[in-house]
């Protein structure tokens, strides 16, 4: 997510207008890259979850069946689950971001989750709520689960939206369903992963799945989502969309009344820009740099394999990444604010390839994406505007922060890559995984030029797409690229 720095402040239109009608819409492709990186489609994970969301009331009702492979060298008795919404339920506690200045305690509603049913093979299973917010699902199997078995558990759940212009929440004229549904706790080396929600970065975790998704919503209210929109059906009052991903990692959607969409194919993907008001510049803007970010990133990174991703202005505080779609602010879509939007689209198109594809554990490791994405920025305004501008760009929204800033980062305080209960707040944060990652990262473009951190950037994204890496496996591409010992490189900037 693109959070706001201490330091920084600051013809045709070449589209396709859809309406409302079905036939009408071109259909994105599922998968365009059909290398799954030795990853069988039918041995991970899968979500198979139909949502009806009520408008009026602000809520949905979910049914879920989630297959679960068990991939672990263990025997499994039980699973874990977050239950994101439930972070919500009381403004005191409620991970909103940066600040609550535009909330208040007494005009806040909270927002939670409901389990009303869990069950295997029509038997209903034992579960539990954990966790220091109540974000943990923990359920008891009736039989152990062995290695590489699977198991198909049914879930029944209600939900109430909180009154958050957030990743989940609500506002004047957008639905934000980010973290909304169960979604299964990674089991690694250190077993079962089941942090709660913090409230600075990004605190998730999560594994690459398969998706179908349905999602009926009143008829008139159009959805922007993750994966390939396959069809949608109105019937009566309700309008339903059913949707398909296949080798994602989290699943994420808004609803709005008032979406329009324009698109655009680049590089066999369709991109969508989902916009609540018409202003032809700034909808022409906003698809030239979604359009650029992937032939930069394409090119340099490695193909991103989706036929679709949606840029959809929304109700947010800034800019914020899921699998195929990114919530953008609209208060960025304005002239006077284009830089800032260019900024912002390009860091979340550049989580899509670190994050979205190349995973890795958020809470313990926030560096090791967020950096990436945010030099991720210089390299696009480098290779879109030519090596001065990239220059200026790093100096200015990298450079500066970390060199204001580093006469008073001392010991642990300086610690780049610890997690995220280590960090102080948000400035502290902002100041070490925005600026000093990144600047890691221009030290090895310094020390070994631009084309050797390139290979190792794809060498990194071709060896782990669709998997989870972690801060070894980077610096292992770092070393088998340049053929050179990282230690006091690591040493001095990330520790």
């Amino acid at each position: 997510m693109k959070k706001i720095k201490l330091y920084l402040l600051i013809l045709i239109i070449p589209l396709l207008i859809i309406g409302c009608e079905a036939e009408e819409e071109p259909r994105a492709a599922t998968l365009i890259d059909k290398d799954s990186n030795s990853i069988n489609l039918n041995e991970i994970n899968s979500y198979d979850i139909e949502v009806d969301l009520d408008n009026e009331n602000k809520s949905y009702r979910g049914k879920q069946i989630t297959t679960y492979i068990n991939k672990t060298d263990t025997t499994l008795g039980e699973l874990y689950f977050h239950l994101y919404p439930n972070a919500f339920k009381s403004y005191e506690d409620a991970p909103i971001l940066f600040s609550k200045e535009n909330y208040s305690a007494s005009d806040y509603i909270g927002g939670h989750i409901d389990i009303d049913t869990i069950s295997v093979n029509n038997i209903e299973l034992n579960h539990s709520i954990k966790g220091e917010d109540d974000t943990i699902l923990h359920i008891k199997l009736k039989e152990p689960l062995l290695k590489g078995q699977e198991i198909k558990v049914y879930m029944e759940y209600e939900v109430k939206l909180p009154t958050t212009k957030d990743r989940f929440g609500y506002g004047d004229r957008t639905m934000n369903l980010g973290n909304w549904y169960p979604i299964a706790c990674v089991y690694d080396e250190d077993g079962w992963n089941l942090d709660p929600y913090y409230k600075i970065g990004d605190p998730f975790y999560s594994d690459i799945a398969n998706y179908k998704v349905s999602i009926s919503v009143p008829k008139n209210m159009i959805v922007a989502s993750s994966g390939n929109i396959v069809s949608e059906e109105i019937k009566d009052k309700k309008k339903t969309y059913e949707i398909e991903g296949e080798l994602i990692r989290d699943f994420a959607w808004v609803a709005s009344e008032d979406f329009a969409m324009a698109q655009k194919e680049v590089d066999g993907t369709l991109v969508k820009l989902y916009y609540l008001d018409e202003n032809p510049s700034m909808m022409k803007k906003s698809l030239e740099i979604g359009e650029n970010s992937l032939k930069v990133f394409n090119k340099l990174f490695g193909q991103y394999p989706y036929g679709g991703y949606s840029i959809v202005m929304t109700e947010f505080p800034t800019g914020m990444e899921y699998p195929g779609i990114v919530f953008i602010s609209e208060d960025y879509f304005r002239e006077e604010l284009s830089s800032r939007l260019e900024q912002v689209i390009v860091h979340e198109t550049a989580h899509q390839w670190w994050y979205g594809l190349v995973g890795n554990d958020q809470i313990k490791e926030a560096w090791l994406d967020e950096s990436l994405a945010s030099y991720s920025e210089s390299i696009y305004y480098k290779e879109i505007y030519g090596e001065e501008i990239g220059k200026q760009y790093f100096d200015q929204n990298i450079k500066i922060g970390y060199d204001i800033s580093k006469s008073y980062l001392k010991g642990e305080g300086n610690i780049v890559n610890k997690p995220l209960d280590e960090f102080k707040d948000w400035n502290d944060y902002s100041i070490l995984i925005y600026s000093k990652g990144a600047m890691f990262i221009d030290a090895i473009k310094e020390e070994f030029g631009e084309e050797k951190l390139y290979k190792i950037l794809s060498t990194y994204f071709k060896e782990y797409k669709y998997y989870n890496a972690n801060t070894e496996d980077f610096i292992e591409a770092c070393e088998d690229v340049t053929k050179t010992d990282f230690t006091d490189f690591v040493n001095e900037w990330l520790y």
